[in-house]
């Protein structure tokens, strides 16, 4: 049996993620904060803490990474979820 009709599919937009880094005060410390920002609307930070790097989106704790990278990825992933 065949069945006719055009599949639609969703295809794939290229996004630019700009990173930014921002010097501030946590805990007493200067840190350098990681922004992730799209168009104007920052997405996301990555904030190092002690020797792990606490990432967060949309002022939620997303956990905490092994590395700057990881933290990143995991906020570039929770973004494109609830986008």
């Amino acid at each position: 049996m065949t069945v006719g009709g055009n599949a639609m599919s969703k295809k794939n937009k290229d996004i630019e993620v700009q990173i930014k880094e921002e010097e501030r005060s946590v805990n007493g410390q200067t840190v350098t904060v990681t922004q992730l920002v799209i168009g104007k609307k920052m997405i996301g930070e990555v904030i190092p803490e002690n020797k792990v790097f606490q990432a967060y989106s949309d002022d939620r704790l997303l956990g905490s990474f092994r590395t700057l990278d990881d933290g990143i990825e995991n906020v570039i992933r929770s973004w494109n979820l609830h986008e």
